[in-house]
């Protein structure tokens, strides 16, 4: 007899240790999908790396990135990933965004993203949206505020991010005070102390490049210091004067016409450039201008015929604004901001098209620039 409770007891005890090493298992089994790490980590500017670490009663057999930048944009756009791993109940899956394939972002841009997870048995877990900034931790940057404009800036004194804050906020006042045209959003500025730092900050910068505007991002970034402060107080206006311009035309269907977009840019900066204007002499005098038609597209790569691209994109503007003035050039940006055509703009506004304006224009010019300036020293 007691053989046999003894047999039964070791039975029993082999059995409660059986069931309590499945225990887990079977709890685990019954568990939902859990996420035990989820991080983006930018290495800014060329990449950022998404990791994500979840568990679950069953083997995870799916999992999906989604990720959207933070950008003004008529529609919402969602990229979705598949990131590699080895299917099991815990798993661990890795996906890098190599901007040097895609494209670069601008400092301070901000990325939403969220994982989708499913296991074998049928189970399915979306997590709540996270943020990360996509930002130049190269430098320990310091800001400003002013009306519609932050600069930061992380090299040089207070007096130098003062001095740049006065004229964006002086440039944008005659911008206004002659277009008509405006800021509607803030505005980012980032100053690089240099054009090394700054092109350290963008993915195949081109050698020649000082600054750089993007519009959907509200984001400037420009190379500027003591030594190049005259130049640099200039680019920034120019810049602002694109995002103004974006800002207050952007559209679904289309948008400015490079002479006009470049045209309002250099006019803001004050009178053209002895440099500029040599060229558009030069130009009048041998008859070899662009039409205002060949402008609308991007200008050229060659340096001598962008610059004389520039001055008359200028000059353009100028005869617009002397001609007709700020009303007008305030409902012209409003008509391309409601869609319309390079050539629409035009007509519903000064009633001729881009054509028309070039029979126009060209008197003007050679009236200002070679009966008046060229005639006395010819």
């Amino acid at each position: 007899m007691f053989k046999t409770i003894g047999i039964v007891a070791v039975i029993l005890v082999i059995a409660a240790s059986l069931l309590a090493g499945l225990a887990p298992r079977l709890s685990l089994a019954a568990g939902n999908i859990a996420v035990v790490s989820s991080t983006a980590t930018p290495q800014f500017p060329s990449s950022l790396a998404f990791n994500v670490q979840a568990t679950s009663g069953a083997n995870i057999v799916d999992v999906r990135l989604h990720f959207s930048v933070e950008r003004d944009s008529f529609a919402k756009v969602v990229t979705e990933e598949a990131p590699g791993f080895s299917s099991s109940n815990n798993v661990t899956a890795a996906y890098t965004w190599d901007m040097r394939q895609s494209g670069g972002l601008p400092t301070g841009t901000v990325v939403d993203f969220w994982w989708t997870i499913t296991d074998s048995a049928g189970k399915s877990l979306t997590t709540s949206a996270q943020k990360v900034s996509f930002d130049d931790t190269r430098f320990t940057w310091r800001t400003i505020k002013g009306s519609n404009v932050t600069i930061y800036w992380y090299s040089g004194n207070t007096s130098l991010s003062q001095t740049l804050m006065d004229t964006a906020q002086t440039g944008l006042v005659n911008l206004e005070k002659n277009t008509g045209a405006r800021l509607t959003r803030p505005v980012s500025i980032y100053i690089y102390d240099n054009s090394t730092d700054m092109k350290g900050a963008m993915i195949f910068a081109q050698d020649w490049t000082g600054g750089a505007t993007y519009p959907p991002y509200s984001t400037i970034v420009i190379g500027i210091n003591s030594s190049n402060l005259a130049w640099g107080e200039g680019a920034l206006v120019h810049e602002l004067t694109h995002m103004v311009n974006y800002q207050m035309t952007n559209n679904p269907y289309s948008g400015l016409p490079t002479w006009l977009d470049e045209g309002l840019a250099m006019y803001s900066e004050g009178p053209l450039d002895s440099t500029f204007e040599v060229s558009l002499v030069t130009a009048l005098k041998i008859n070899e201008l662009f039409t205002v038609r060949s402008m609308a597209s991007p200008f050229s790569t060659d340096a001598a015929l962008s610059y004389m691209e520039y001055a008359e994109s200028y000059s353009l503007v100028d005869f617009l604004l002397s001609t007709y003035g700020e009303a007008k050039m305030l409902a012209l940006l409003e008509a391309f901001h409601q869609g319309n055509t390079y050539d629409g703009a035009l007509m519903a506004v000064y009633n001729f098209d881009m054509d028309g304006l070039n029979k126009l224009w060209v008197p003007f010019a050679t009236q200002k620039y070679l009966s008046v300036r060229t005639g006395a020293s010819a």
